[in-house]
C-alpha cells in the first residue's frame, strides 16, 4: 500500500461577508482547534475574504477562499474556487460551471439533490436543488452536505433538540443522490466530496437566549473530506500553487468522506491492485484477477457496492477481496450510522 500524506478539511464555509455570523479569525481559529489542515470558504456571491487577503496559510492551516455562485433565481448553486474575481451576476448556470472549468478553477455542484418535506419541514428554509446534473464540466458534487442534511432531517417537532444537538441526528447521505452517483460513474467519472455548509446562524431559543445553529467549531467535526497526497505542502510555496495541489486531488478523486460524529478516520484505505498494477480512488485501469482492499481505523460495518448494486457487505477492520471487472465503491457503517465513504474505482475488462 502506498504511503500517502493525508490531509484533512472542511469544504463550504461562509463567513460574515455573506450570510455567516463569524468573521474570518474566528473561522480560522474554530477550525485551528477542530483540528483542521486546509479550509475552502465560499461565501455567497463575493470573493471579499480573498481580496483581504485571508487565504494561505494560518500557523498549520491552510485556507483557500472561493465563493458560492447562483443564478438570478436563486437556483444551481455552484461552489468556485481558485478565481480572483467573480463572474458575472448575470450569467444563468450553464454560463458559470463551463466558465469556472474553462479558467482552470474547481467548481462544485452544491446540494445538488436537496429536497423537503413540506407538510413538516422548517419554515423559511426552502429546498434548492439542481435537478439537472448531466454536464459535462460538472466534474465535482457534494454528496453529503450537513446544513442541507440537517434542513432534511428538521422537523417543527425536533427542531429544538436538532438546534442544540446538531450531529447527533446525522444519519446518511440522499439515498436518491448515491444511486444517481453510482449510475453516472459508470459512463463518466464525478468526484464525490462532503460538504458542512456552514453558517453559524444565530437564532433566539424560548426567547431567553441566542444559539448559533451549527457553531463554526461543532461543524469542523462533522463532515469532512480526506484528501491523499503524495508529499506535504510547501508552507513557503505561493498560495496559487498549494491550492492547485488541494485543487488536483479534489478533481483526482483520491478522496473520502467521513462523518467525525462516528469516529476520526484518519487512516482509511481503498485500493485494487492485481500484482502488477494499483488503482487508487477516483482512477480507472485494466487489471488481471483484481483484487479489492481496504484499511479501516477501526471496526465498521462495510458495504462493498459495485455498478450501483451491494455485493458484500459485514463488520471488518480490512478487506480483501476477488473481484471482477465494474465501478466500485466502499461505504462503512457505524452505529447503523454513516461514517465513511469512499470515491469509486473502476476496474475495465481486458
Amino acid at each position: 500500500m502506498k504511503d500517502f500524506r493525508e490531509y484533512i478539511g472542511c469544504i463550504h464555509v461562509h463567513s460574515v461577508y455573506s450570510d455567516g455570523s463569524g468573521t474570518f479569525p474566528e473561522i480560522i481559529k474554530a477550525a485551528q482547534e477542530a483540528g483542521l489542515d486546509y479550509l475552502l470558504a465560499s461565501d455567497h456571491m463575493t470573493l471579499k475574504g480573498r481580496e483581504k487577503g485571508f487565504s494561505g496559510w494560518h500557523d498549520d492551516l491552510f485556507l483557500s477562499v472561493g465563493y458560492e455562485i447562483n443564478d438570478r433565481n436563486d437556483q444551481h448553486h455552484y461552489l468556485a474556487f481558485g478565481l480572483n474575481e467573480t463572474l458575472p451576476e448575470d450569467y444563468n448556470h450553464e454560463q458559470y460551471i463551463k466558465a469556472v472549468k474553462e479558467k482552470g478553477a474547481l467548481g462544485v455542484a452544491a446540494h445538488p439533490f436537496e429536497e423537503r418535506d413540506v407538510n413538516r419541514s422548517v419554515v423559511g428554509f426552502p429546498p434548492i436543488p439542481w435537478g439537472n446534473l448531466d454536464y459535462a464540466e460538472i466534474e465535482v458534487i457534494e454528496v453529503w452536505n450537513m446544513m442541507s442534511h440537517w434542513l432534511e432531517m428538521t422537523t417543527g417537532l425536533n427542531k429544538y433538540w436538532n438546534v442544540v444537538h446538531p450531529r447527533s441526528f446525522s444519519t446518511f447521505p440522499s439515498r436518491r443522490l448515491l444511486a444517481w452517483w453510482d449510475k453516472t460513474n459508470l459512463s463518466r467519472k464525478v468526484v464525490g466530496i462532503g460538504s458542512v455548509d456552514v453558517h453559524a446562524t444565530k437564532i433566539k431559543l424560548f426567547k431567553l437566549y441566542t444559539k448559533a445553529i451549527f457553531d463554526y467549531k461543532i461543524m469542523f467535526k462533522s463532515i469532512r473530506t480526506h484528501l491523499l497526497c503524495d508529499d506535504e505542502f510547501d508552507q513557503e510555496a505561493e498560495i496559487p500553487v498549494t491550492e492547485q495541489k488541494i485543487f488536483d486531488i479534489i478533481r483526482s478523486g483520491r478522496t473520502f468522506i467521513s462523518n467525525y460524529r462516528r469516529g476520526d478516520a484518519r487512516g482509511f484505505r481503498f485500493w485494487a491492485e492485481d500484482g502488477k498494477s494499483v488503482l487508487q480512488m477516483g482512477e480507472s485501469g485494466v487489471m488481471t484477477r483484481p483484487v479489492l482492499k481496504a484499511i479501516l481505523p477501526e471496526r465498521g460495518h462495510c458495504r462493498l457496492i459495485r455498478n450501483g448494486e451491494v455485493i458484500q457487505k459485514g463488520k471488518a477492520t480490512e478487506i480483501d477481496i476477488p473481484v471482477k471487472p465494474g465501478v466500485y465503491r466502499l461505504e462503512v457503517l457505524k452505529g447503523k450510522r454513516g461514517w465513511i465513504y469512499s470515491n469509486h474505482i473502476n476496474i475495465l475488462e481486458k
